[in-house]
């Protein structure tokens, strides 16, 4: 044990009453206790066994007996010591409900941590060394314990990715968090050293980890992590060692690089011929990470070597998959911090607003579908004015409306201004004539009711008259997603948007479906009594993958 803290010491004296001036004793034992005591204690600690370990002890009383009769104050402080040490012996034995143990900080870390994440930190009276971070947001409370010791931070990762608790503390994290916490606790600057015959083992254990069903995403910082961590969990020999880490930090970079190429056919090829410093001359000049990662491969592997590494590797490239073998797309993986803007989907599906705004009068756009573009900026007015700047750049939003990312500012201000008075009429009257007609189905009786006192949205859109010809489809949605909440059903937009739609999630995008997993959500008991996380939905916009949802 390293170092002691104590919260409280509270010291009770018995002082024999044949003794003359007692408060004089009790100057001097206080004095003892404040000048000598914590150093006899740290020298007394030494006795315990693991150095490393963390233990807290809720509380402990001990009963001594000193001799004031001593001339040494020191030598009363070590007594004193002794016995407080014994106490710590036999409490720690005993194992008791008011002993916690760490083995080691990380482990101590990784702890608080995995509470944090399931919202029960703040219930245990050990980690109130961490009280200050409660008036953070989850992510920014992880990244401060993480980085505050980079070596901790490392250590504290894997026990948690052990725990299989990793993917759901990176669901918390922003971008910008996780690439911190990568600098800070992965990839500290520390020369580099790699020894001869290190990188076919590495290859080797990663193919591996790669080709067991490990998916990629389109985050290098977030699949460096996941790599290296997972690497470490299943050989624990490999690390931890920071070389390792740069290792795959610039195999994802290289991988990068040739998915940017637009010559891969060339770059392939001379890789399979192994003319390695033609190989050189394609990668981007400006940085020689790429042409360093390939001199050491060109030492120890061979070009097939190289190439079934960047299979391995879910390279998205035409010419790897025709000439070496057909691989399944890996799957994509963003964060939102507008998940709930997904739940909208049941509704649209019900209502068929994606058909109806296929064909509606509005015109064509040369450069995007217009359904989509539509789609886009009634997600922008389902989630308010307050985050709509937020929400423009968000790919969760683009997700949503059927794009990779989101739309260019130029093209959603360009639109409208092919757009008259008599179209935005058209739209309006069109729908009601729409709505009007698709209620009559009985399995949609249940929305007439809902929909009959749908307020219209408030203001989005430059042009007023556009943006109350689509707030119209946008009240009709979220009165749509409203019906299916039961005792909720009467809320109003703006709590509709702050305990449903702003809850940050991960999506996950795969050939057949999309995955929304909610990280904040504060009703989502209310989502699972409404059978959000038992059912799925075909969406037509997103090539007919099946949304489906999941609440931590």
């Amino acid at each position: 044990m390293q170092t002691l803290s104590i919260n409280q010491f509270n010291a009770e004296y018995n002082i024999p009453r044949s003794l003359d001036n007692s408060s004089s004793f009790q100057r001097r034992l206080d004095n003892i206790a404040q000048e000598y005591l914590a150093a006899a204690l740290e020298n007394q600690l030494q006795t315990l066994n693991d150095n490393e370990a963390i233990i807290f002890i809720e509380q402990m009383e001990v009963n001594l007996t000193l001799d004031l009769s001593q001339i040494d104050d020191r030598q009363i402080a070590r007594t004193w010591a002794k016995n407080l040490v014994v106490a710590i012996n036999k409490i720690i034995t005993q194992q008791g409900n008011s002993v916690i143990l760490f083995p080691n900080r990380g482990d101590f870390i990784a702890s608080f941590l995995q509470d944090l994440l399931h919202g029960k930190a703040w219930d245990y009276w050990y980690y109130q060394e961490f009280n200050f971070l409660q008036s953070l947001s989850l992510g920014e409370a992880i990244s401060t314990v993480l980085v505050e010791d980079g070596d901790m931070g490392r250590d504290a990762l894997l026990e948690l990715t052990r725990w299989d608790s990793l993917d759901l503390l990176l669901r918390t994290l922003s971008d910008s968090q996780v690439d911190t916490i990568v600098n800070q606790c992965l990839l500290p600057p520390t020369p580099r050293v790699v020894l001869s015959n290190t990188f076919p083992i590495w290859i080797q254990r990663l193919r591996a980890l790669l080709d067991s069903g490990f998916t990629l995403t389109c985050q290098q910082s977030r699949d460096l992590i996941r790599l290296y961590l997972n690497l470490l969990r299943q050989h624990p020999e490999l690390g931890p060692d920071v070389n390792l880490a740069r290792f795959i930090h610039d195999l994802l970079q290289l991988r990068e690089n040739i998915s940017k190429m637009t010559n891969q056919v060339e770059f392939i090829s001379h890789l399979q011929s192994e003319n390695w410093n033609v190989a050189f001359s394609f990668l981007d000049k400006a940085r020689n990470s790429r042409q360093q990662l390939l001199t050491n491969l060109m030492r120890e592997t061979t070009g097939k070597e190289v190439i079934n590494l960047l299979l391995s590797l879910q390279l998205e490239t035409k010419e790897l998959a025709v000439n070496q073998r057909k691989k399944t797309p890996a799957n994509r993986r963003i964060f939102t911090d507008f998940g709930g803007i997904f739940l909208l989907i049941a509704a649209i599906i019900d209502l068929k607003i994606y058909e109806f705004l296929q064909n509606c009068p509005y015109p064509q756009s040369q450069v995007i579908p217009k359904a989509n573009l539509l789609l886009w900026l009634i997600g922008l007015q389902c989630l308010g004015k307050l985050d709509s700047q937020q929400a423009m750049s968000d790919t969760g939003l683009a997700v949503f409306a059927g794009f990779a990312q989101p739309p260019q500012l130029e093209i959603s201000q360009n639109y409208p201004a092919s757009l008259t008075p008599e179209i935005h009429a058209a739209f309006t009257k069109a729908f009601a004539e729409y709505l009007r007609e698709i209620l009559k189905q009985p399995s949609l009786f249940r929305y007439r009711h809902t929909l009959a006192s749908a307020p219209v949205m408030n203001s989005l859109i430059s042009d007023l008259q556009w943006d109350c010809a689509l707030g119209n489809v946008s009240s009709n949605i979220l009165r749509g997603f409203m019906d299916k909440l039961g005792a909720f059903a009467d809320s109003s937009p703006e709590y509709l948007r702050r305990n449903f739609l702003e809850s940050q999630a991960e999506i996950e995008i795969a050939c057949d479906e999309i995955k929304v997993s909610f990280i904040t959500c504060p009703l989502q008991m209310v989502l699972r009594m409404a059978g959000f996380d038992s059912n799925t939905w075909e969406v037509p916009w997103l090539e007919n993958r099946q949304l489906k949802f999941e609440f931590n």
